[in-house]
Protein backbone atom coordinates (compact mmCIF):
# COMPACT_ATOMS: atom_id res chain seq x y z
CA UNK A 1 0.00 0.00 0.00
CA UNK A 2 2.85 2.39 0.80
CA UNK A 3 4.35 1.97 -2.68
CA UNK A 4 0.96 2.68 -4.24
CA UNK A 5 0.35 5.77 -2.10
CA UNK A 6 3.79 7.17 -2.92
CA UNK A 7 2.77 7.27 -6.58
CA UNK A 8 -0.03 9.72 -5.72
CA UNK A 9 2.65 12.42 -5.80
CA UNK A 10 3.43 11.70 -9.45
CA UNK A 11 3.52 14.64 -11.84
CA UNK A 12 1.59 12.46 -14.32
CA UNK A 13 -2.11 12.79 -13.52
CA UNK A 14 -3.00 9.44 -15.10
CA UNK A 15 -0.42 7.63 -12.99
CA UNK A 16 -1.65 9.31 -9.80
CA UNK A 17 -5.26 8.45 -10.65
CA UNK A 18 -4.30 4.82 -11.31
CA UNK A 19 -2.58 4.69 -7.92
CA UNK A 20 -5.65 6.16 -6.20
CA UNK A 21 -7.91 3.58 -7.85
CA UNK A 22 -5.60 0.72 -6.90
CA UNK A 23 -5.31 1.93 -3.28
CA UNK A 24 -9.09 2.15 -3.04
CA UNK A 25 -9.44 -1.39 -4.41
CA UNK A 26 -6.86 -2.66 -1.91
CA UNK A 27 -8.73 -1.09 1.03
CA UNK A 28 -12.05 -2.47 -0.19
CA UNK A 29 -10.61 -5.97 -0.73
CA UNK A 30 -9.17 -5.94 2.78
CA UNK A 31 -12.71 -5.32 4.08
CA UNK A 32 -11.74 -1.95 5.53
CA UNK A 33 -12.86 1.63 5.18
CA UNK A 34 -10.51 4.56 4.70
CA UNK A 35 -11.47 5.74 8.21
CA UNK A 36 -10.19 2.46 9.63
CA UNK A 37 -6.98 2.62 7.61
CA UNK A 38 -6.24 6.19 8.64
CA UNK A 39 -7.24 5.68 12.28
CA UNK A 40 -4.90 2.70 12.52
CA UNK A 41 -2.03 4.30 10.61
CA UNK A 42 -2.12 7.89 11.85
CA UNK A 43 -3.64 8.16 15.28
CA UNK A 44 -1.13 7.39 18.03
CA UNK A 45 -2.12 4.84 20.60
CA UNK A 46 -1.88 6.08 24.18
CA UNK A 47 -0.86 3.89 27.07
CA UNK A 48 -4.46 3.89 28.30
CA UNK A 49 -5.86 2.73 24.95
CA UNK A 50 -6.27 -1.01 24.95
CA UNK A 51 -4.47 -2.81 22.19
CA UNK A 52 -6.57 -4.46 19.53
CA UNK A 53 -6.66 -8.25 19.67
CA UNK A 54 -3.77 -9.50 17.64
CA UNK A 55 -4.32 -11.77 14.71
CA UNK A 56 -1.90 -14.49 13.79
CA UNK A 57 0.79 -13.17 11.45
CA UNK A 58 -0.01 -13.77 7.79
CA UNK A 59 1.78 -16.61 6.12
CA UNK A 60 4.86 -15.49 4.23
CA UNK A 61 3.65 -17.18 1.05
CA UNK A 62 0.44 -15.17 1.10
CA UNK A 63 2.11 -11.84 0.49
CA UNK A 64 1.95 -11.00 -3.19
CA UNK A 65 2.94 -7.90 -5.14
CA UNK A 66 1.67 -4.67 -3.56
CA UNK A 67 0.50 -6.71 -0.54
CA UNK A 68 -2.15 -8.69 -2.43
CA UNK A 69 -2.87 -12.20 -1.25
CA UNK A 70 -1.68 -14.99 -3.47
CA UNK A 71 -4.62 -17.28 -2.62
CA UNK A 72 -6.63 -15.91 -5.52
CA UNK A 73 -6.07 -14.83 -9.07
CA UNK A 74 -6.14 -11.11 -9.61
CA UNK A 75 -8.75 -9.61 -11.89
CA UNK A 76 -7.63 -8.04 -15.17
CA UNK A 77 -8.46 -4.68 -13.56
CA UNK A 78 -6.06 -5.33 -10.66
CA UNK A 79 -3.37 -6.73 -12.95
CA UNK A 80 -3.74 -3.71 -15.22
CA UNK A 81 -3.07 -1.21 -12.44
CA UNK A 82 -0.22 -3.22 -10.98
CA UNK A 83 1.51 -3.44 -14.36
CA UNK A 84 0.87 0.26 -14.97
CA UNK A 85 2.29 1.21 -11.56
CA UNK A 86 5.23 -1.15 -11.52
CA UNK A 87 8.60 0.61 -11.82
CA UNK A 88 9.78 -2.41 -13.83
CA UNK A 89 7.24 -1.83 -16.64
CA UNK A 90 8.88 -0.13 -19.64
CA UNK A 91 7.49 3.25 -20.68
CA UNK A 92 6.33 1.98 -24.10
CA UNK A 93 4.26 -0.74 -22.41
CA UNK A 94 2.72 1.85 -20.06
CA UNK A 95 1.76 3.97 -23.09
CA UNK A 96 0.13 0.95 -24.73
CA UNK A 97 -1.76 0.15 -21.53
CA UNK A 98 -3.18 3.67 -21.27
CA UNK A 99 -5.09 2.95 -24.50
CA UNK A 100 -6.64 -0.11 -22.83
CA UNK A 101 -7.76 1.61 -19.62
CA UNK A 102 -11.40 2.35 -20.51
CA UNK A 103 -11.95 -1.16 -21.89
CA UNK A 104 -10.28 -2.80 -18.88
CA UNK A 105 -12.39 -0.78 -16.44
CA UNK A 106 -15.55 -1.68 -18.41
CA UNK A 107 -14.54 -5.35 -18.58
CA UNK A 108 -14.40 -5.25 -22.37
CA UNK A 109 -10.88 -6.46 -23.11
CA UNK A 110 -10.48 -9.31 -25.56
CA UNK A 111 -9.31 -12.78 -24.47
CA UNK A 112 -5.98 -12.09 -26.24
CA UNK A 113 -5.55 -8.79 -24.38
CA UNK A 114 -6.39 -10.55 -21.12
CA UNK A 115 -3.72 -13.14 -21.87
CA UNK A 116 -1.24 -10.38 -22.79
CA UNK A 117 -2.05 -8.57 -19.54
CA UNK A 118 -1.43 -11.77 -17.55
CA UNK A 119 1.95 -12.13 -19.28
CA UNK A 120 2.88 -8.49 -18.54
CA UNK A 121 1.81 -8.95 -14.91
CA UNK A 122 4.01 -12.03 -14.56
CA UNK A 123 6.92 -10.31 -16.32
CA UNK A 124 6.89 -6.84 -14.77
CA UNK A 125 5.21 -7.27 -11.39
CA UNK A 126 5.78 -10.80 -10.15
CA UNK A 127 9.14 -11.16 -11.87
Amino acid sequence: MVKVLEILDSSHAEEALAAAKLASAMVREAGLTWDQVIDTAVLPRSASTPALPSEPPPRAVSAGPFGYRRERDLSPHEQFFMVLLSPRTPADIKRKLRNWEARVLDGEITPQESQDLQFMYQSFVVG
